[in-house]
């Protein structure tokens, strides 16, 4: 068989059509591989979706009665006239072979997609604007040149031993540092969005860090610090790992067995796959960015994002403010599914809880957009009473949970060592169970 272009390959099209005339198993082995638009000539497009429609009406197949579908269609002239369907059926090599002629001809068209890809990229550099989106645009180009050709269609009794084989394999989920919130939620699941929300300087970020160390566990983590800088992630990394008071990181008010401690820790630290980005005003784009090129340096565990609603417009979007929250939140859904790992986002509440007697938060506190709660599998709204020297009774309101139970975990907040941990247990004996 010639391929007379590397775009198409006109024998093979022939082919694939002759197949479907004499055979109804080739008709169904072809339609699980190729779409009408696959086909390079409009002429055997059209042919492709009569026999389809004819199958479809439980009709018979045959070139006699696909050139009476398309003599009532008006299309037989087009096509080439009654004689070429008769051609088609005489002159293909294997009517069993379908499936095979097939996948060259989705080849020849994901090569054509390809290239029509090229020339909308080159369009697109050529534009202008901000070169993040454009590389976004690009990739989202390239991705639509391969597709799923076709579904595989079980029923619920073909698929279900699949399932209870699964029962006893362990959960995929990563366990959160607290047992009491893994015993409301099960931990972290892959392809999930945790929103965890607060009122400013409740807790927010140390709740981010504290899920970010543990997720490092399990593979990389990729935090977008959009109110922190780098630096001041570290330290507080640093003073949650060692028990030492964030206060004598911040101003340099070490004494020699504060140094020894980070002498000491400073090996195991390097091996930390935590990846910090802590550029202000970034945008969705540039967060899937990052994200995938930390995936590039070892495969990811998760994502947070700290917090929403700093994240910016770019110019020219018109849009209200809540509509543009409401897309980041569904595009950091979609990035989860996407990339099969947990996504956290943090985000600030409104005033409502400060105006009520009971201060504890509720999901409809959640500011700027509904659609946060929508798109989250779990919400968490964090609420503490500050006790002094930092430090409190921190809860933590499973307001959401699609995949289970909600409810309230209760948990102990140490600020000076910028952690949380669950009743009972205190920074010392957590760093003795740690080592």
């Amino acid at each position: 068989m010639t391929n007379e272009n590397p775009s198409h390959d006109a024998v093979a099209e022939q082919s694939v059509l002759g197949a479907m005339l004499i055979s109804r198993d080739a008709i169904a082995e072809v339609s699980d591989i190729l779409d009408g638009g696959d086909f390079y000539r409009p002429a055997h497009e059209t042919i492709y979706r009569t026999i389809l429609d004819l199958t479809s009406a439980g009709s018979p197949v045959d070139a006699i009665t696909v050139n009476d579908a398309l003599t009532k269609m008006g299309e037989i002239t087009r096509v080439g006239g009654p004689g070429y369907t008769h051609d088609l059926a005489a002159t293909v090599p294997s009517a069993s072979s379908g499936a095979y002629y097939a996948e060259i001809v989705a080849h020849a068209a994901t090569r054509r997609r390809l290239t029509a890809a090229g020339r909308k990229i080159q369009d697109l550099a050529n534009a202008g604007g901000d070169v993040d989106e454009i590389v976004e645009a690009a990739r989202r180009e390239v991705d639509q040149t391969s597709r799923a050709t076709g579904s595989v269609v079980q029923s619920f009794g073909e698929t279900i031993d699949t399932m209870l084989g699964t029962l006893d394999e362990e959960i995929d989920h990563h366990p959160t540092p607290w047992q009491s919130v893994n015993d409301i939620i099960g931990g972290l699941r892959p392809g999930a969005l945790y929103v965890v929300a607060a009122r400013p300087s409740v807790g927010k970020s140390v709740v981010a860090l504290n899920l970010a160390t543990e997720l490092t566990k399990h593979g990389s983590v990729a935090f977008s610090s959009l109110e922190m800088s780098n630096n001041d992630v570290q330290i507080r990394a640093v003073s949650a790992d060692l028990n030492l008071n964030v206060s004598k990181l911040i101003e340099r008010n070490l004494d020699p067995a504060d140094w020894a401690k980070i002498r000491d820790r400073r090996a195991r630290w390097s091996e930390v796959p935590l990846f910090v980005d802590d550029r202000s005003g970034v945008s969705i784009t540039d967060i899937k960015r990052f994200a995938r090129s930390v995936n590039r340096r070892k495969p990811l565990a998760g994502i947070v994002v700290d917090y929403l609603q700093l994240m910016t417009q770019q110019p020219g979007d018109k849009r209200p403010r809540h509509e543009f929250v409401a897309d980041m939140s569904r595009q950091l859904k979609i990035m989860a599914m996407d990339m099969n790992i947990p996504v956290i986002a943090l985000s600030q509440l409104n005033r409502g809880s400060t105006q009520r007697e009971d201060k504890m938060p509720q999901i409809s506190d959640l500011r700027e957009s509904g659609a946060i709660e929508q798109d989250a599998d779990v919400v968490i709204l964090l609420h503490r009473e500050i006790m002094g020297e930092n430090r409190g009774d921190l809860k933590m309101l499973v307001a959401k949970n699609r995949h289970g139970s909600t409810g309230l975990a209760d948990l102990a907040f140490w600020g000076q060592y910028s952690k949380c941990l669950d009743i009972g247990i205190t920074p010392s004996n957590a760093l003795r169970n740690a080592a």
